[in-house]
């Protein structure tokens, strides 16, 4: 079957699945949150995380205001500081085959500044056995709309469906990193620039204007070899729901090596389920994109590509993961990819990862991590 056929099999059946769990009972989900949080609040990671780092439709909520929507009072009963640190093994890695990595060490800082600001801070100090860079920078005003608005400034998280920025597979996505010729789609990059998202009701919308996406080094980087993209989000997510469906997309230009843009367009749908009553949860994607001049001696390019994933809680503390791609740049090129996933907390704070992903003609790359999330613990 070619790749856009199994596309095509790929929406048909995930709209049968959401269909048959789109009436089922709603009821408030349990909730989790980063180390900070749960201390302050005195309440397990599972309020707003179906599995740390994932998030249900809480946290997911939590995140889209940029924290607002909780008590800045009551954050400030714990220091907003803690430290993570990775041990990594990838079977394939080519800086370090065979390897365990045990340097990856960072440094997080999230919580409000008054009653109208907030922040989230993350430094690796050690990343991939080398020095690290700056991962996530912003500061988030939350005082516009009568408080339904939310301006972000500085690395932020591109306006997206929000597993493409946490999510407990260690496999990142293809479909919003498709590349079509020389152009890298960076959908679900940490990037510099700024975005309003404006939360009411059911309503999530978001905007950004976004540029590099280097670390310190992307700051002041406002050269014409950047690829600048606008970016947006429309959703129905309702903070007490289980499901979330909705369209996210982008119009940009992209830098040709030897001179010129690419001007690009993309726009997908996508639905999100959390586990229900033992009905696993489920992530949907189908993402279609356009370039009009995607290299030298390339012509114009229609891309297309998709994502599903299933997952369901097991064992109490544990979850299990599976995942299937396909991607088409529009060029003669497909590609399918997957991959198993199951992770465990092992204590609060503690939690491991192993990943079989594997992809067309090639061996299966297996992948574990532990990563150890230690809070300061001042609760006052």
């Amino acid at each position: 079957m070619r790749a856009h056929a199994r596309a095509a099999a790929f929406v048909a059946s995930a709209a049968t699945f959401v269909a048959a769990v789109w009436f089922s009972p709603k009821e408030v989900p349990r909730a989790q949150a980063m180390p900070p949080f749960a201390q302050a609040y005195g309440v397990s990671c599972s309020l707003c995380h179906t599995q740390v780092p994932g998030l249900n439709a809480y946290g997911r909520y939590v995140q889209r205001t940029g924290y607002a929507s909780l008590d800045p009072n009551v954050l400030r009963r714990a220091l907003p500081v803690w430290i993570g640190e990775n041990t990594w093994y990838d079977s394939q890695d080519p800086t370090a085959p065979h390897q365990t990595q045990f340097g990856n060490l960072a440094i997080h800082a999230v919580g409000p500044i008054g009653s109208d600001i907030t922040y989230h801070f993350q430094q690796w100090i050690w990343e991939n056995d080398q020095a690290g860079d700056l991962d996530t920078f912003w500061v988030a005003y939350n005082n516009l709309l009568h408080r339904d608005g939310h301006l972000f400034v500085g690395l932020i998280e591109a306006p997206g469906p929000s597993p493409f920025s946490q999510w407990f597979d260690l496999a990142a996505f293809a479909t919003p990193e498709i590349t079509v010729g020389e152009h890298p789609y960076l959908l679900d990059a940490n990037r510099w620039g700024m975005k309003l998202n404006y939360i009411k009701g059911d309503l999530d919308a978001e905007a950004g204007w976004l540029g590099s996406t280097q670390g310190w080094g992307g700051l002041s980087d406002f050269s014409d070899d950047t690829d600048k993209t606008f970016q947006y989000k429309v959703a129905y997510a309702n903070p007490i729901s289980p499901v979330e469906f909705g369209a996210y997309g982008s119009y940009g230009s992209f830098p040709l090596a030897e001179g010129g843009t690419d001007p690009y367009h993309s726009i997908a749908g996508y639905v999100q389920r959390d586990p229900f009553h033992g009905v696993p949860g489920v992530l949907a994607v189908y993402q279609s994109a356009y370039d009009a001049d995607p290299g030298v001696g390339l012509g114009p390019a229609a891309s297309t590509a998709a994502t599903f994933e299933l997952y369901e809680p097991v064992l109490g503390k544990g979850l299990v993961a599976l995942r299937e791609e396909w991607t088409n740049d529009g060029l003669g090129t497909y590609q399918q990819t997957g991959n198993i996933d199951f992770s465990y907390r092992i204590l609060p704070f503690v939690h491991v990862y192993v990943e079989d992903a594997m992809a067309q003609h090639d061996i299966p790359e297996w992948r574990y991590m532990i990563w150890l999330t230690v809070p300061i613990r001042n609760v006052k």
